[in-house]
């Protein structure tokens, strides 16, 4: 063989390689054909500066941000989840304060609601749309 088959031999060789070992795709696990949105709020105000998760025993957890005004919304797979919310690390932001909706510091979120194991918070997510609201409390 002759210097460039050679390397055109190895060449080919490489990237039928690459591609045999691509996963080509989403990771296996639960497909995500739900979407969920909603609003977290404590003695009325929205909770901010946090993030909500829905786990699922056996598959993991899905999670958002929630908004200045305690909205979020995400896509997950369809069934029961155990819900959290938990403070989201802290950040340095510059807003201008007439514009900065009344709200509950994430650090407020009472202890029960930041683990889905005791907070007591549960939800049924079917295919399609669904809306989520939830209410804190001690």
């Amino acid at each position: 063989m002759n210097r460039i088959s050679v390397y055109q031999l190895i060449f080919a060789t490489f990237t039928f390689v690459l591609i045999g070992c691509s996963g080509g795709g989403e990771p296996a696990g639960p497909s995500k054909n739900a979407t969920v949105s909603g609003k977290v709020t404590s003695d009325g105000k929205p909770v901010s500066n946090a993030v909500i998760s829905f786990e699922k025993p056996a598959f993991g957890a899905w999670g958002a941000d929630l908004g200045a005004d305690g909205s979020y919304s995400l896509e997950l797979a369809a069934g029961e989840f155990n819900v959290s919310i938990t403070p989201k690390a802290a950040t340095t932001t510059t807003m201008d304060p007439g514009n900065m909706p009344e709200q509950t510091e994430s650090n407020d979120i009472p202890k029960k609601y930041r683990s889905a194991s005791t907070s007591g918070a549960t939800a049924t997510i079917n295919e399609g749309d669904n809306t989520y609201d939830l209410e804190l409390s001690e």
